[in-house]
């Protein structure tokens, strides 16, 4: 018996091929898509964690800036006397000013802001922030846990509580010295009975401190970036015209002059500006605001009439991405009508962001 034996021509399986082409052409467009999607998308969220993470810190030290600054009798003491690009944010032999900025600082990144907070809860170590009571026959009180305890060898400044402005937050001093050790307070005792010192912890171990005071530093810096500030490394996928916002805490240590300990906070950002609103008329309301504090007032001026502190971050979210295009150009970094519109020109194809940080000082007039 014959057998018809059956099969497909040429063509049929030329066009069964390119079907299947077809299909697994979409799937891979389609494949390729959702990965540069999920990408894209995974970066952005990183960025925002980290954007949040990094600005709580800023807030936190915006929240505590001038918790524990001394106001009178203050000795003479090293702020940071080699950088002249910095002089106008230096105070010593005077009263410590809370917070001070530069405006467009042609040392950072787009000529961004440079902002010092000064404070003792700004330092990183475990003694930074700590404080405790101090009465005349040297009893410390102890705090429950024993976590918030000083240690023996930390380095602390006493001040005494007064009750007038010229004698108020004194710093107590003994033999020309400014700081001593937390197990040894003796000499640093009130004078009056039944009254109380307030220490404050400045660091831990090591010199003794070169000021009566912890300082930050919050810029952006780039591989580019020279003094008085220290070149960062720079994620590739950040847009050419970003940088990194930094915390910068100077060293409080005796003879370490001018250097600091970077932290970094937050990739891919473009722009940081700070704008103040300041109480002129005593009513309890802002009726001023300025980008510009760094001269013309001092610490008790800043403790009278500064109510309010905003600092404003452009930053980019995610990674470049060409699908995209950022539908606001300039982008008005700033608020109360002061900062600055920054063009993202050539820059488009980046996602931006402007992060706002609003707070109203409660350590000032302490």
């Amino acid at each position: 018996m014959n057998r018809r034996e059956e099969g497909h021509s040429l063509i049929e399986l030329m066009i069964a091929l390119a079907i299947v082409g077809f299909v697994l052409a979409a799937a891979t467009t389609f494949f390729i898509v959702s990965v540069n999607q999920y990408k894209g998308q995974t970066k952005i969220v990183a960025t925002n964690v980290e954007g949040i993470l990094g600005l709580e810190l800023l807030r936190q030290d915006l929240e505590g800036l001038g918790f524990g600054l001394p106001w009178n009798n203050l000795l003479g003491y090293t702020e940071r006397p080699t950088v002249a690009a910095l002089s106008s944010l230096e105070d010593t032999p005077n009263a410590p000013r809370a917070v001070i900025s530069l405006d467009n600082a042609s040392f950072t990144v787009n000529q961004s802001a440079y902002l010092v907070i000064k404070s003792i809860s700004v330092g990183m170590d475990n003694a930074a922030g700590r404080w405790t009571t101090l009465t005349q026959a040297n009893v410390k009180r102890p705090w429950t846990p024993a976590e918030e305890n000083l240690d023996a060898a930390d380095w602390v400044i006493v001040l005494a509580a007064g009750s007038t402005d010229t004698n108020r937050r004194s710093l107590v001093t003994n033999a020309g010295s400014f700081s001593t050790q937390f197990s040894n307070t003796a000499a640093f005792v009130p004078v009056e009975p039944y009254s109380a010192n307030i220490i404050y912890g400045i660091k831990s171990s090591g010199a003794s401190p070169d000021r009566p005071f912890n300082r930050a530093e919050y810029y952006i810096a780039n591989a580019a970036s020279g003094s008085p500030i220290s070149p960062v490394t720079v994620p590739q996928r950040c847009a050419p015209n970003t940088g990194v916002l930094v915390k910068a805490v100077l060293t409080n240590d005796s003879g370490t002059g001018d250097a600091t300990t970077v932290y970094p906070l937050m990739d891919c950002v473009a722009d940081l500006h700070v704008v103040y609103g300041l109480d002129t008329d005593a009513d309890g309301a802002v009726n001023s605001w300025t980008d510009d504090i760094s001269t013309g007032l001092t610490a008790a001026d800043l403790r009278a009439r500064l109510a309010e502190v905003h600092v404003h971050v452009l930053a980019q979210e995610g990674q470049r991405d060409d699908s995209y295009r950022h539908a606001t150009n300039p982008i008005f970094v700033g608020s109360e009508g002061i900062g600055r519109n920054f063009d993202i020109t050539g820059f488009l194809n980046y996602r931006w962001k402007a992060y706002s940080i609003v707070v109203k000082p409660r350590n000032l007039a302490q």
